[in-house]
Protein backbone atom coordinates (compact mmCIF):
# COMPACT_ATOMS: atom_id res chain seq x y z
CA UNK A 1 0.00 0.00 0.00
CA UNK A 2 2.80 2.30 0.68
CA UNK A 3 4.53 1.56 -2.53
CA UNK A 4 0.86 2.40 -4.05
CA UNK A 5 0.75 5.76 -2.45
CA UNK A 6 4.09 6.59 -3.29
CA UNK A 7 3.23 5.83 -7.05
CA UNK A 8 0.31 7.15 -7.17
CA UNK A 9 1.93 10.66 -5.35
CA UNK A 10 4.72 10.58 -7.88
CA UNK A 11 2.02 10.35 -10.76
CA UNK A 12 0.55 13.52 -9.51
CA UNK A 13 3.37 15.28 -9.08
CA UNK A 14 4.71 14.77 -12.72
CA UNK A 15 0.93 15.73 -14.37
CA UNK A 16 1.02 18.45 -11.81
CA UNK A 17 4.34 19.55 -13.65
CA UNK A 18 3.20 18.73 -16.67
CA UNK A 19 -0.06 21.08 -16.40
CA UNK A 20 1.86 23.74 -14.81
CA UNK A 21 4.45 24.18 -18.13
CA UNK A 22 1.65 23.89 -20.48
CA UNK A 23 -0.29 26.72 -18.14
CA UNK A 24 3.05 28.73 -19.03
CA UNK A 25 2.94 27.31 -22.49
CA UNK A 26 -0.12 29.22 -22.80
CA UNK A 27 0.73 32.39 -21.22
CA UNK A 28 3.69 32.88 -23.08
CA UNK A 29 1.73 32.76 -26.04
CA UNK A 30 -1.09 35.11 -25.04
CA UNK A 31 1.69 37.51 -24.02
CA UNK A 32 3.34 37.32 -26.82
CA UNK A 33 0.32 37.92 -29.80
CA UNK A 34 -0.27 41.65 -31.13
CA UNK A 35 -3.83 41.80 -29.55
CA UNK A 36 -5.53 41.80 -26.34
CA UNK A 37 -6.19 38.62 -24.83
CA UNK A 38 -8.83 39.00 -21.50
CA UNK A 39 -10.53 35.77 -19.72
CA UNK A 40 -13.14 36.40 -17.78
CA UNK A 41 -15.00 34.35 -15.05
CA UNK A 42 -18.86 34.07 -15.40
CA UNK A 43 -19.56 37.25 -13.02
CA UNK A 44 -17.52 39.25 -15.81
CA UNK A 45 -14.09 39.36 -13.04
CA UNK A 46 -10.62 39.35 -14.83
CA UNK A 47 -9.14 35.61 -14.32
CA UNK A 48 -6.22 36.61 -16.64
CA UNK A 49 -4.64 38.84 -19.27
CA UNK A 50 -1.83 39.82 -21.27
CA UNK A 51 0.35 42.71 -21.49
CA UNK A 52 -1.30 44.10 -24.64
CA UNK A 53 -4.71 43.84 -23.06
CA UNK A 54 -3.23 45.42 -19.93
CA UNK A 55 -1.87 48.67 -22.34
CA UNK A 56 -5.52 48.90 -24.27
CA UNK A 57 -8.02 48.44 -21.20
CA UNK A 58 -6.62 48.93 -18.27
CA UNK A 59 -7.93 45.80 -16.74
CA UNK A 60 -6.26 44.42 -13.70
CA UNK A 61 -6.58 40.51 -12.55
CA UNK A 62 -9.45 39.99 -9.78
CA UNK A 63 -10.65 43.36 -10.70
CA UNK A 64 -14.48 43.16 -12.59
CA UNK A 65 -14.06 44.22 -16.24
CA UNK A 66 -16.60 47.11 -16.24
CA UNK A 67 -14.61 48.94 -13.40
CA UNK A 68 -11.57 48.90 -15.77
CA UNK A 69 -13.59 50.53 -18.40
CA UNK A 70 -13.96 53.99 -16.69
CA UNK A 71 -12.32 56.05 -19.18
CA UNK A 72 -14.31 58.37 -21.48
CA UNK A 73 -12.75 57.13 -24.65
CA UNK A 74 -13.48 53.75 -23.87
CA UNK A 75 -16.97 54.47 -24.04
CA UNK A 76 -17.53 52.36 -27.57
CA UNK A 77 -16.24 49.42 -25.43
CA UNK A 78 -18.72 49.41 -22.94
CA UNK A 79 -21.59 50.37 -25.27
CA UNK A 80 -20.33 46.54 -27.11
CA UNK A 81 -20.34 45.00 -23.98
CA UNK A 82 -23.99 46.22 -22.98
CA UNK A 83 -25.13 45.76 -26.51
CA UNK A 84 -24.34 42.01 -26.62
CA UNK A 85 -25.36 39.02 -24.25
CA UNK A 86 -22.64 36.95 -22.46
CA UNK A 87 -22.54 33.35 -23.75
CA UNK A 88 -22.92 34.48 -27.32
CA UNK A 89 -20.03 35.08 -29.96
CA UNK A 90 -20.35 38.98 -31.18
CA UNK A 91 -17.62 41.11 -33.19
CA UNK A 92 -17.98 44.63 -33.98
CA UNK A 93 -15.10 47.35 -35.23
CA UNK A 94 -15.62 50.52 -32.66
CA UNK A 95 -13.84 53.71 -33.06
CA UNK A 96 -12.07 55.64 -30.62
CA UNK A 97 -11.50 59.31 -29.72
CA UNK A 98 -7.48 60.52 -29.17
CA UNK A 99 -6.53 60.08 -25.09
CA UNK A 100 -7.02 63.46 -23.95
CA UNK A 101 -3.32 63.40 -23.18
CA UNK A 102 -1.83 62.72 -26.96
CA UNK A 103 -1.10 65.84 -28.88
CA UNK A 104 -2.47 66.33 -32.16
CA UNK A 105 -0.45 64.23 -35.14
CA UNK A 106 1.09 66.96 -37.09
CA UNK A 107 2.88 67.99 -33.60
CA UNK A 108 6.72 67.85 -33.92
CA UNK A 109 8.51 64.39 -33.63
CA UNK A 110 9.79 64.52 -29.84
CA UNK A 111 6.22 65.80 -28.83
CA UNK A 112 4.14 63.21 -29.75
CA UNK A 113 3.09 60.65 -27.26
CA UNK A 114 3.01 57.29 -29.34
CA UNK A 115 0.98 55.47 -32.07
CA UNK A 116 -2.56 55.66 -29.23
CA UNK A 117 -1.78 59.48 -30.89
CA UNK A 118 -5.16 60.14 -32.86
CA UNK A 119 -8.21 58.45 -33.29
CA UNK A 120 -7.88 54.63 -33.33
CA UNK A 121 -10.18 51.41 -34.58
CA UNK A 122 -10.33 48.39 -32.55
CA UNK A 123 -11.97 45.21 -33.44
CA UNK A 124 -13.45 43.87 -30.52
CA UNK A 125 -14.69 39.54 -30.50
CA UNK A 126 -16.25 37.96 -27.54
CA UNK A 127 -15.75 34.50 -27.37
CA UNK A 128 -17.82 32.31 -25.15
CA UNK A 129 -16.01 29.41 -23.73
CA UNK A 130 -17.90 26.15 -23.64
CA UNK A 131 -18.04 23.77 -20.85
CA UNK A 132 -17.99 23.82 -17.24
CA UNK A 133 -15.98 25.92 -15.23
CA UNK A 134 -13.78 28.91 -15.78
CA UNK A 135 -13.43 30.84 -17.65
CA UNK A 136 -16.94 31.35 -19.23
CA UNK A 137 -15.84 34.00 -21.76
CA UNK A 138 -12.77 35.59 -23.49
CA UNK A 139 -12.61 39.13 -24.75
CA UNK A 140 -10.29 39.21 -27.92
CA UNK A 141 -9.11 43.35 -28.65
CA UNK A 142 -6.52 43.90 -31.75
CA UNK A 143 -6.08 47.70 -32.73
CA UNK A 144 -7.04 47.58 -36.19
CA UNK A 145 -6.16 51.37 -37.17
CA UNK A 146 -3.35 51.36 -39.65
CA UNK A 147 -4.95 47.65 -41.49
CA UNK A 148 -7.99 49.30 -41.50
CA UNK A 149 -5.94 52.43 -42.88
CA UNK A 150 -3.90 50.86 -45.38
CA UNK A 151 -7.04 48.94 -47.03
CA UNK A 152 -9.07 52.36 -47.56
CA UNK A 153 -5.54 53.92 -49.09
CA UNK A 154 -5.83 50.56 -51.56
CA UNK A 155 -9.61 51.29 -51.75
CA UNK A 156 -9.17 54.53 -53.01
CA UNK A 157 -6.16 53.66 -54.92
CA UNK A 158 -8.22 51.41 -56.94
CA UNK A 159 -11.03 54.14 -57.31
CA UNK A 160 -8.58 56.59 -58.67
CA UNK A 161 -7.44 54.07 -61.38
CA UNK A 162 -10.11 53.29 -62.28
CA UNK A 163 -12.02 56.62 -62.51
CA UNK A 164 -8.63 57.92 -64.10
CA UNK A 165 -9.40 55.12 -66.84
CA UNK A 166 -13.19 55.84 -67.28
CA UNK A 167 -12.53 59.71 -67.93
CA UNK A 168 -9.53 58.84 -70.18
CA UNK A 169 -11.52 57.32 -72.65
CA UNK A 170 -14.07 59.84 -73.56
CA UNK A 171 -11.52 62.38 -73.49
CA UNK A 172 -9.34 61.67 -75.93
CA UNK A 173 -12.17 62.26 -78.63
CA UNK A 174 -13.12 65.17 -76.91
CA UNK A 175 -9.51 66.83 -77.38
CA UNK A 176 -9.12 65.36 -81.31
CA UNK A 177 -12.54 66.76 -82.67
CA UNK A 178 -11.80 69.92 -80.94
CA UNK A 179 -8.21 70.22 -82.90
CA UNK A 180 -9.80 68.67 -86.02
CA UNK A 181 -12.07 71.55 -85.43
CA UNK A 182 -9.41 73.84 -85.30
CA UNK A 183 -7.27 73.20 -88.33
CA UNK A 184 -10.42 72.96 -90.64
CA UNK A 185 -10.96 76.92 -89.22
CA UNK A 186 -7.73 77.27 -90.48
CA UNK A 187 -7.42 75.58 -93.92
CA UNK A 188 -10.80 75.02 -95.33
CA UNK A 189 -13.75 77.41 -93.53
CA UNK A 190 -15.56 76.85 -96.94
CA UNK A 191 -16.58 73.29 -95.46
CA UNK A 192 -16.40 74.04 -91.89
CA UNK A 193 -20.05 74.39 -90.92
CA UNK A 194 -20.86 70.50 -91.85
CA UNK A 195 -16.99 69.96 -89.31
CA UNK A 196 -18.40 71.86 -87.03
CA UNK A 197 -22.16 70.02 -86.49
CA UNK A 198 -20.38 66.83 -86.74
CA UNK A 199 -17.76 67.61 -83.85
CA UNK A 200 -19.75 69.08 -81.91
CA UNK A 201 -22.15 66.20 -81.60
CA UNK A 202 -19.42 64.50 -80.96
CA UNK A 203 -18.04 66.52 -78.15
CA UNK A 204 -21.44 66.45 -76.29
CA UNK A 205 -21.73 63.05 -76.93
CA UNK A 206 -18.26 62.89 -74.81
CA UNK A 207 -19.47 65.20 -72.39
CA UNK A 208 -22.92 63.42 -71.29
CA UNK A 209 -20.13 59.98 -71.30
CA UNK A 210 -18.07 62.07 -68.73
CA UNK A 211 -21.54 63.14 -67.05
CA UNK A 212 -22.91 59.77 -66.47
CA UNK A 213 -19.37 58.37 -65.19
CA UNK A 214 -19.65 60.65 -62.57
CA UNK A 215 -23.00 60.42 -62.03
CA UNK A 216 -22.70 56.16 -61.66
CA UNK A 217 -19.28 56.62 -59.49
CA UNK A 218 -21.73 58.55 -57.27
CA UNK A 219 -24.88 56.57 -57.40
CA UNK A 220 -22.82 53.89 -56.23
CA UNK A 221 -21.00 54.83 -53.42
CA UNK A 222 -24.08 56.77 -51.77
CA UNK A 223 -27.00 55.18 -52.79
CA UNK A 224 -29.70 57.62 -51.07
CA UNK A 225 -32.35 55.79 -48.51
CA UNK A 226 -35.41 54.01 -50.07
CA UNK A 227 -38.54 56.24 -49.57
CA UNK A 228 -41.46 53.26 -50.43
CA UNK A 229 -44.62 53.72 -51.17
CA UNK A 230 -47.91 51.58 -52.68
CA UNK A 231 -46.96 51.39 -56.69
CA UNK A 232 -48.59 49.08 -59.25
CA UNK A 233 -45.40 47.65 -61.15
CA UNK A 234 -46.74 47.01 -64.38
CA UNK A 235 -48.06 50.72 -64.76
CA UNK A 236 -44.45 52.04 -63.37
CA UNK A 237 -42.38 49.40 -65.48
CA UNK A 238 -44.59 50.49 -68.88
CA UNK A 239 -43.72 53.72 -68.37
CA UNK A 240 -40.22 53.33 -68.05
CA UNK A 241 -39.78 50.97 -71.05
CA UNK A 242 -41.60 53.16 -72.98
CA UNK A 243 -38.80 55.69 -74.11
CA UNK A 244 -36.98 52.59 -75.23
CA UNK A 245 -39.88 51.82 -77.34
CA UNK A 246 -40.86 54.95 -78.64
CA UNK A 247 -37.17 55.47 -79.67
CA UNK A 248 -35.70 52.12 -79.78
CA UNK A 249 -31.33 51.83 -80.40
CA UNK A 250 -30.53 51.08 -83.99
CA UNK A 251 -31.28 47.20 -84.82
CA UNK A 252 -32.12 46.31 -81.08
CA UNK A 253 -36.23 45.50 -80.61
CA UNK A 254 -37.57 46.62 -77.05
CA UNK A 255 -40.59 44.61 -75.90
CA UNK A 256 -42.45 45.06 -72.74
CA UNK A 257 -44.07 41.67 -71.60
CA UNK A 258 -46.06 41.67 -68.37
CA UNK A 259 -47.55 38.35 -67.56
CA UNK A 260 -50.02 39.94 -65.19
CA UNK A 261 -52.60 42.61 -65.19
CA UNK A 262 -51.55 44.46 -61.99
CA UNK A 263 -49.00 44.04 -59.54
CA UNK A 264 -49.16 46.11 -56.66
CA UNK A 265 -46.02 46.07 -54.29
CA UNK A 266 -44.35 48.83 -52.52
CA UNK A 267 -40.92 50.48 -53.61
CA UNK A 268 -39.17 53.24 -54.41
CA UNK A 269 -40.53 53.93 -57.62
CA UNK A 270 -37.49 56.25 -58.58
CA UNK A 271 -34.56 54.09 -57.13
CA UNK A 272 -36.21 50.84 -59.11
CA UNK A 273 -36.79 52.38 -62.08
CA UNK A 274 -32.84 53.42 -61.70
CA UNK A 275 -32.37 49.76 -61.19
CA UNK A 276 -34.02 48.57 -64.06
CA UNK A 277 -32.68 50.85 -66.06
CA UNK A 278 -29.36 49.87 -65.66
CA UNK A 279 -30.44 46.32 -66.85
CA UNK A 280 -32.11 47.80 -70.08
CA UNK A 281 -28.84 49.95 -70.72
CA UNK A 282 -26.46 46.72 -70.27
CA UNK A 283 -29.07 44.49 -72.37
CA UNK A 284 -29.01 46.79 -75.46
CA UNK A 285 -25.29 47.13 -75.41
CA UNK A 286 -25.09 43.58 -75.50
CA UNK A 287 -27.40 43.60 -78.02
CA UNK A 288 -25.75 46.08 -79.95
CA UNK A 289 -25.43 43.74 -83.20
CA UNK A 290 -29.01 43.67 -83.58
CA UNK A 291 -31.24 41.34 -81.36
CA UNK A 292 -34.67 41.40 -79.03
CA UNK A 293 -34.56 42.97 -75.37
CA UNK A 294 -37.55 42.42 -73.48
CA UNK A 295 -38.59 43.47 -69.66
CA UNK A 296 -40.85 40.70 -68.49
CA UNK A 297 -42.63 40.72 -65.40
CA UNK A 298 -44.51 38.03 -63.45
CA UNK A 299 -45.64 37.20 -60.07
CA UNK A 300 -43.95 34.43 -58.38
CA UNK A 301 -45.76 33.57 -55.19
CA UNK A 302 -45.49 36.43 -52.59
CA UNK A 303 -42.62 37.84 -54.72
CA UNK A 304 -42.46 39.86 -57.76
CA UNK A 305 -40.36 39.70 -60.37
CA UNK A 306 -38.64 41.79 -62.70
CA UNK A 307 -36.43 40.18 -65.71
CA UNK A 308 -34.83 41.38 -68.45
CA UNK A 309 -33.59 39.14 -71.37
CA UNK A 310 -31.17 39.72 -74.15
CA UNK A 311 -30.08 38.10 -77.18
CA UNK A 312 -26.62 38.66 -76.78
CA UNK A 313 -23.17 36.47 -76.19
CA UNK A 314 -24.26 36.11 -72.69
CA UNK A 315 -21.42 35.46 -69.64
CA UNK A 316 -19.10 33.04 -69.58
CA UNK A 317 -19.96 30.72 -66.69
CA UNK A 318 -17.02 30.79 -64.63
CA UNK A 319 -17.34 34.91 -65.18
CA UNK A 320 -21.49 34.68 -64.33
CA UNK A 321 -20.50 34.94 -60.83
CA UNK A 322 -18.38 37.95 -60.77
CA UNK A 323 -21.06 40.20 -62.76
CA UNK A 324 -22.27 42.02 -59.74
CA UNK A 325 -18.99 43.09 -58.17
CA UNK A 326 -18.07 46.99 -58.54
CA UNK A 327 -16.06 47.57 -61.40
CA UNK A 328 -16.21 44.33 -63.12
CA UNK A 329 -17.38 44.49 -66.59
CA UNK A 330 -17.52 41.86 -69.16
CA UNK A 331 -17.66 45.27 -72.24
CA UNK A 332 -15.11 47.34 -73.18
CA UNK A 333 -17.05 50.57 -72.14
CA UNK A 334 -18.75 51.23 -68.85
CA UNK A 335 -17.62 51.94 -65.55
CA UNK A 336 -18.72 48.50 -64.04
CA UNK A 337 -21.40 49.61 -61.61
CA UNK A 338 -24.79 49.61 -63.62
CA UNK A 339 -25.10 46.12 -61.79
CA UNK A 340 -23.75 46.68 -58.23
CA UNK A 341 -26.06 49.44 -58.22
CA UNK A 342 -28.82 47.32 -59.31
CA UNK A 343 -28.14 44.62 -56.99
CA UNK A 344 -27.68 47.43 -54.00
CA UNK A 345 -31.10 49.13 -54.87
CA UNK A 346 -32.84 45.64 -54.95
CA UNK A 347 -31.55 44.74 -51.04
CA UNK A 348 -32.44 47.53 -50.31
CA UNK A 349 -36.44 46.54 -51.12
CA UNK A 350 -35.53 43.31 -49.38
CA UNK A 351 -35.17 42.14 -52.45
CA UNK A 352 -32.49 39.92 -54.39
CA UNK A 353 -31.22 40.02 -57.93
CA UNK A 354 -29.57 37.11 -60.03
CA UNK A 355 -28.45 36.33 -63.38
CA UNK A 356 -28.78 33.51 -65.78
CA UNK A 357 -27.42 32.56 -69.50
CA UNK A 358 -30.00 32.22 -71.39
CA UNK A 359 -29.19 28.63 -73.75
CA UNK A 360 -30.62 26.88 -76.61
CA UNK A 361 -29.54 23.43 -77.98
CA UNK A 362 -26.56 23.39 -75.31
CA UNK A 363 -25.55 27.49 -76.77
CA UNK A 364 -25.71 30.45 -74.84
CA UNK A 365 -28.21 32.47 -77.13
CA UNK A 366 -27.99 35.67 -74.30
CA UNK A 367 -28.44 37.05 -70.63
CA UNK A 368 -31.30 37.64 -67.94
CA UNK A 369 -31.07 39.81 -64.87
CA UNK A 370 -33.91 39.26 -62.90
CA UNK A 371 -35.03 41.21 -59.26
CA UNK A 372 -36.78 39.24 -56.89
CA UNK A 373 -38.84 41.90 -54.69
CA UNK A 374 -41.61 41.36 -51.96
CA UNK A 375 -45.26 42.03 -53.34
CA UNK A 376 -47.38 44.35 -51.68
CA UNK A 377 -48.85 41.69 -48.57
CA UNK A 378 -46.17 39.29 -49.78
Amino acid sequence: LGRAIDAMARRIAEAREGLLREKQVVERMIENITSGVVSLDSSGRVLLHNRVAADLLGVEVGQRLERSLGAARLAPVRTFLRETAAGEAARRTIRLAPPDSAVTANAPADRRTDSAVGEREWTILRVPVPGAGEPSELLVVEDATEELRAQRLLAWAEMARIIAHEIKNPLTPIRLSTEHLREVWKRDREHFEPVFERCTANILAQVDELRQIALEFSTYSSIPRIDPAPADLVVSMGELIEGYRAAPPPGVEVIFEPRVETLPARVDARLLGRAVRNLIENAIRASAGGGRVTLRLEAQGSRARIAVLDEGPGVAPELLPRIFDPYFSTHDTGTGLGLPIARRIAEEHGGEIAAYNRTESGERRGLEVAIMLPAEGG
